[in-house]
Parts: C-alpha cells; structure tokens; sequence
C-alpha cells in the first residue's frame, strides 16, 4: 500500500461536512501529509503517513506539526507501527486494504489503534489566530488552483 492509496482511504473516511479534507497541506517548512480542518469544532486534525518501518524511525520532524494542528495521528498500514511505539499525545490510525478488512472491525478502512490527545485549547486566543491563519493558507491555495484551471 502506498502513501496516495492511504490518501484516499483517509479522505473517504472522513468526509463530512464540516470538514475539509487538505492532502499536503505546508505550513512554513513543514509539511504534513493531511491534515482535516473540522470547522464546527474549530479543529486541525493532522495526519502523517508512513509506509514503511524505516520512515518511522527515521523521520522526526511530524513532532513538530503541534505548531499548526490540534492533534496528529500516524496513518500506515496495518501491523507496520505498533500504539506502544507511538508516545502521547500523538495517535495511530491503521489503514486496511480493501481485499484484506477483518470482520473484526466491521469492514472499516481505518481503525484506531491509539486516540491522539488535544494539543490545543479551542477557545485560547492564540489557537483562534493559528486556526485562522491555516484557513487562509488553505484558502489562498484553493483559489490559485481554480484560478490556474481556467
């Protein structure tokens, strides 16, 4: 399973419609993979994907993501990453290919194997600004990709 079909799974897991799914959303020099802004709750959820047991360990800049999202969850395929390897507050979400759902979990996609805990007050003045400020990224974004389809 690779990075874009985890993508996928993500994005029809969790379309809803106070919610905005954004793949490869940056923010200054970080990059995450996902990340869904949840407009009723006023929360960016944020995602890192990793395919390989490798990219795990090595990589650890998705620690710094807190700067912009209210929690982040690793996403890989089932079995790669295990909940005791991931520290808190950050949360692990298995994905499942479609020829290989267990019955076990109701025939989800994803499943969560460890809940990510808040980093953010919802109601701090200084998350509102940072929250703000990731929607007009998104938004400045959006526009120039309609603008540049025409």
């Amino acid at each position: 399973m690779n990075a874009k079909e985890i993508v996928e799974i993500l994005s029809s897991s969790y379309a809803y419609s106070s919610s905005i799914f954004v793949p490869e959303f940056t923010y200054g020099d970080l990059r995450a993979d996902a990340i869904i802004i949840d407009t009723k709750k006023r929360w960016i959820r944020a995602f890192e994907i990793k395919t390989s047991k490798a990219d795990f360990i090595q990589d650890d800049k998705w620690t710094m993501y807190s700067q912009f999202c209210s929690s982040l969850s690793i996403v890989c395929p089932e079995d790669l990453i295990q909940p005791e390897e991931i520290e808190k507050p950050f949360g692990l979400l298995w994905v499942f290919p479609k020829n290989t759902l267990s019955s076990d979990f109701k025939n989800k996609r994803v499943v969560w194997k460890k809940k990510p805990q808040n980093f953010q007050k919802r109601n701090s003045l200084a998350w509102f600004w940072t929250y703000t400020k990731v929607i007009e990224m998104e938004l400045v974004r959006l526009t120039w990709g309609v603008h540049n389809a025409r």
